[in-house]
């Protein structure tokens, strides 16, 4: 078993872990202010200084000038990688805004373990993208390009749901045949595989692992999804305007500004001059000016990102409440954003049906039936909505479901992976 310390970068589309394993001693590392998660978000400032997680979504909410960045984990393998993004006056690579972040994680670990460490093993979905294999694997070599830039020299990669079940064996004292549901801001990733205390002393579990699958949907598609049903509307979204040469034919209002505010990574592309210039077009021949007039605000003042994160706080609330409301003062104060539980798991629907096909998708590669799986692995903070609950307690009424460190347990299983080898 190797001493050195070993390093886990559970990289995220919402948030990150780190961890560090120094023989049989792993530990989750503080990322920020004590907390072992930090969000995937970024912050550069006109001066190209740089505010990472928390801190850089607080330097956003505050005003304060510059580019706020998150979801960042989804531009791998997209046509982006290869582009550049405007920060303050200068044109940034999002290869180097990847580079930043993941630096930044490497620095958390070097200093936890009091020396520079090498050696890490990466997170990463069973599919960055579906149905492209050219993509998915040009997604993993980008992230190994960047982690190799950021200081590692020995870079390994793991399945997210594998190494959330290799973090629970120490637990489990006889062999059992697990479902692994992972659950992230960007994918859902699922693992069929036999984990037992005895079983973390192999050096190959290749016949433990019975099968894989995964789709690319995740908690971030939850947040477009509300955005779109319940946010959108509001901003005009679904409405009309009058045609320039015939003032009696009206003509639907184009969608892609409120499809690119309410994803993570591409908020900042309906904010730009020209989509500004469109809104500003269509909002003199609006039927509904008011509500155009507020997308030109949401524009204009650079509101994107705070209003998909009051999205997301209204989704974080219905999985403890039947209804939920918010607002965003810097837009209108009087203006209440609300759902419904019902509403929400209405316009998720389709993503839940994907989820379920995917969940079908690995026990039929596994040669497995439902109830032949003893132990459902619960990760990831989209596991908490009650209609992935009821979801997999229907199709499993006979496992015991574990959901322990639903946000670290990826992590700490990619260093004991380390450490094993």
């Amino acid at each position: 078993m190797n001493t050195q310390p070993f390093c886990g970068i559970d990289f995220g589309t919402s948030n990150s872990t780190v961890a560090i394993a120094r023989g049989d001693d792993v530990a989750m590392v503080a990322l920020e202010d004590g907390k072992t998660t930090l969000p995937s978000a970024i912050f550069f400032t006109p001066a190209m200084n740089v505010h990472f997680g928390r801190d850089a979504v607080a330097a956003y909410l505050e005003g304060e000038d510059g580019r706020l960045l998150r979801g960042i984990k989804k531009i791998l393998g997209t046509s982006l990688m290869g582009e550049k993004t405007l920060i303050g006056n200068r044109n940034i690579a999002f290869s180097q805004v990847l580079a930043t972040f993941i630096g930044h994680l490497k620095a958390k670990a070097d200093h936890a373990a009091g020396q520079e460490i090498d050696s890490v093993v990466m997170g990463r979905p069973v599919h960055f993208h579906d149905n492209d294999p050219d993509a998915d694997q040009k997604s993993e070599d980008t992230l190994a390009d960047i982690a190799r830039a950021a200081g590692f020299k020995h870079i390994r990669f793991l399945y997210e749901p594998i190494a959330a079940a290799f973090a629970h064996e120490a637990h489990i004292p006889r062999e059992t045949l697990s479902l692994v549901v992972d659950l992230g801001g960007g994918t859902s990733d699922f693992s069929v595989i036999k984990i037992c205390r005895d079983h973390m002393k192999k050096q190959d579990r290749s016949d433990d692992i019975l099968a894989n699958a995964g789709v690319r949907v995740g908690g971030t598609n939850f947040d477009t999804r509300l955005s779109i049903a319940r946010f959108m509307p509001e901003l005009g979204f679904g409405g009309h305007y009058r045609d320039d040469f015939d003032a009696e034919k009206l003509l639907p209002v184009p969608a892609s500004a409120y499809y690119q505010l309410a994803e993570w990574a591409h908020v900042h592309q309906a904010q730009t001059a020209k989509a500004i210039a469109a809104t500003q077009d269509i909002l003199r021949r609006a039927l509904e000016p008011q509500h155009l007039a507020r997308l030109k605000h949401v524009q204009e003042n650079r509101l994107g990102h705070a209003l998909l994160q009051t999205a997301e706080e209204v989704k974080i609330a219905l999985t403890e409440q039947d209804d939920a409301s918010a607002v965003l003062k810097a837009l209108d104060p009087d203006l209440v954003f609300s759902s419904t539980r019902s509403d929400f798991e209405q316009a998720i629907a389709g993503e839940i049906r994907k989820i379920d096909g995917t969940i079908g998708e690995c026990l039929a590669r596994a040669g497995v039936r439902a109830q032949d799986i003893g132990l459902i692995i619960m990760t990831g903070g989209s596991t908490e909505l009650p209609i992935i609950n009821r979801m997999v307690r229907a199709m499993f009424p006979a496992a015991q479901i574990s959901q322990d460190n639903k946000f670290g347990s990826v992590g700490l299983g990619l260093a004991h992976h380390g450490a094993a080898l």
